[in-house]
């Protein structure tokens, strides 16, 4: 058995900054485990990394909104989900939708913002998950560890650690991960978390909405078939070191 001590508590968090490739992402994949978390009083931050236009479902008639309508739109349905999970912050790089842009910047916007927000943890997708075909995810997950590992190198430290004082990360959380290490209880936040879901009206139409929620809690019930409790949310739970030169990092 591995020693409990080697992965971060995620019981011990304040704040989490919550890094997504798409305004739903977060919430998605780990809706009921944030939700539970800002309960408890952790302070939650969402970093959206691209602007989402892609996706935006015509308007009746066919129109297409333009890409400031979209944007407020967009927005408007973050704001709803957002006071519904009880997200504190929202911050968005604006990066285009399924579209091209450079992984090092991504990465130094990430790191720029652990530092400004210096949260205990970061949330994330697993850009490792067999099969993943979105680009933007796997640049997100892989900027997030890679910015993990990086954001206090000696020659960065300094100038930051003057600005913002003495921080450490605790450690990543990735959802949507096909190796968990953490099964989170979200029995009690599930109803909630659908309830956010059914605000991203900007994307999802009432019928993909329906098949959307349907997924989610069969998933949430498959994923605690093995718990003693009804739903859960399956998480990759690593401390900054566990994300280079640890070979075993799967297996823990």
């Amino acid at each position: 058995m591995i020693p409990e001590i080697i992965t971060p508590n995620l019981s011990t968090a304040k704040k989490i900054l919550a890094v997504q490739p798409h305004y739903d992402d977060n919430d998605i994949g780990a809706g009921g485990t944030l939700y539970l978390l800002a309960q408890k009083g952790v302070e939650i931050v969402y970093l959206t990394v691209t602007d989402d236009q892609a996706g935006i479902l015509p308007q009746e008639g066919g129109r297409i909104l333009t890409e400031q309508e979209g944007r407020a739109f967009l927005e408007d349905n973050q704001k709803i989900a957002a006071s519904i999970i009880g997200v504190q912050k929202q911050i968005r790089l604006n990066l285009p939708d399924a579209g091209d842009y450079d992984y090092f910047f991504l990465r130094e916007q990430i790191m720029v913002h652990i530092w400004n927000e210096q949260p205990d943890f970061l949330f994330t997708v697993d850009p490792w998950t067999p099969y993943e075909a979105h680009h933007d995810h796997i640049m997100t997950g892989k900027a997030c560890a890679e910015a993990a590992i990086l954001y206090n190198l000696p020659g960065r430290d300094a100038a930051n650690t003057a600005q913002h004082g003495e921080y450490a990360l605790q450690g990543v959380v990735f959802y949507n991960t096909a190796y968990p290490n953490l099964i989170f209880d979200v029995s009690e936040g599930l109803s909630v978390k659908l309830n956010a879901l059914r605000a991203y009206t900007a994307q999802f139409s009432q019928a993909d909405l329906h098949d959307l929620l349907t997924q989610i809690t069969f998933l949430a019930g498959y994923l605690a078939r093995e718990q003693d409790f009804e739903y859960g949310e399956a998480l990759k739970v690593l401390a900054p070191w566990m994300l280079h030169g640890v070979p075993l990092t799967r297996d823990l």
